[in-house]
């Protein structure tokens, strides 16, 4: 009977993993990558109107529309483009409060940029007693890189002391850790070296790096054998979540600073389309309802067709513009989210799990007027993996 049940499960169950699986590929995928991460706006942009292109011209191969009879016996394609112009029109109003959003944190009185000045250069000075340095690198690729390497230093201290003490649970966890850590570090810090601010690569170096999985686990370890540690043991741990949490904070802030570097690019570029497309749009409907366009037959299609197509893809280019930047906005967002020590993705491929703290709701005690809960048994912690 098990083994009945075992046997329905995985039939009804291998339809889904087989679709998970090939959700993953497709994620993974070279061309996935670059429309999302790695493309520049632009080329994606181009790449997405001519799809838009090429698809309206397969559709009208497939099942052709007499475009001369459309404009002959209905309005169908001048209202098409009208409301096309209105959106092109409401874009520009987008537009200006995006620029609006990101001048407004821009603009402040000079006391609030000395503060801003003084807190960067108190943060410098922090992050220079950590990594040991005179001054700190300045820009984020060698700032970002720095703290790596000592977390990769410190890292390897943790590691070369774990076996203090004879805590063989300690030393097993660490070690796992350890190897965890420093793999991602490396990995990081080779994606940021020569990187310019302003490209991907900066912002790329931070989306396989969990620093949010790192520092819980470190604060784990701290308090799971706080009473059993050697002071050598204490301090490794103590020096290490001290360090992720300033890459944390750094991570955080050039973010942010990508962020509004892409919404004034975004800005600019919808500007820089939106003009012509509407300047175009508003002569393709005068020609239209003049009905000066000719028509010439080109293969299967019409050259009236042809143009119409062509003029509609050109009346998207500005959706497609925000497409092609929101779509990677998203997608970083995604892949570095994080709330400091707080785990917020599931790591299936780390050997050191998480605490997780059960309480049955049920169990919990009812308050009785004007006495104190009794205990029911509240809860008990235990080992468990981030995957159940």
């Amino acid at each position: 009977m098990a083994d009945d049940s075992s046997l329905l499960v995985g039939l009804v169950t291998a339809p889904f993993d087989a679709v998970s699986a090939f959700r993953a590929r497709v994620r993974r995928s070279g061309l996935v990558q670059w429309l999302l991460f790695t493309g520049n706006r632009s080329v994606v942009t181009l790449v997405l109107l001519l799809a838009v292109f090429t698809a309206f011209v397969g559709l009208a191969l497939a099942r052709p529309v007499d475009m001369a009879q459309l404009l002959s016996e209905t309005t169908t394609l001048q209202t098409l483009f009208q409301v096309l112009l209105r959106g092109a029109i409401l874009v520009v109003s987008i537009v200006t409060s995006i620029s609006s959003i990101v001048l407004s944190a821009e603009i402040a009185d000079i006391m609030t940029e000395e503060e801003r000045v003084d807190s960067s250069l108190e943060f410098r000075r922090r992050v220079e007693g950590l990594i040991d340095a005179d001054v700190s690198p300045g820009r984020p690729a060698d700032f970002l890189q720095a703290i790596l390497h000592t977390v990769y230093q410190e890292t390897g201290e943790l590691r070369s002391v774990a076996g203090e003490g004879g805590n063989e649970a300690f030393e097993q966890e660490v070690q796992a850790f350890a190897d965890d850590v420093a793999a991602d570090a490396r990995d990081a810090a080779e994606t940021l070296d020569g990187a310019q601010f302003g490209t991907f690569r900066v912002l790329s170096a931070g989306l396989h790096y969990d620093y949010s999985w790192q520092l819980n686990t470190a604060r784990r370890l701290e308090q799971q054998f706080g009473d059993s540690l050697t002071e050598s043991q204490a301090s490794a741990l103590s020096d290490l979540i001290d360090t992720l949490k300033f890459f944390g904070t750094g991570r955080e802030h050039f973010q942010s600073l990508y962020y509004k570097r892409e919404m004034a690019r975004l800005s600019a570029t919808l500007l820089y389309v939106s003009l012509p497309v509407i300047v175009f749009i508003s002569y393709l409907i005068l020609a239209l309802d003049g009905n000066i366009i000719p028509t010439v037959q080109v293969g299967p299609l019409s050259s009236l067709s042809v143009f119409v197509l062509f003029a509609y893809t050109v009346s998207l280019a500005p959706y497609v513009v925000l497409t092609a930047h929101v779509i990677r906005i998203a997608a970083v967002t995604l892949r570095t989210l994080s709330a400091g020590p707080f785990v917020l993705r599931s790591r299936r491929d780390h050997a050191v799990s998480d605490v997780r703290v059960e309480f049955d709701p049920e169990e919990w005690a009812e308050w009785d007027d004007g006495e104190e809960p009794v205990d029911s048994g509240g809860g008990d912690e235990s080992m468990d993996s981030d995957d159940d």
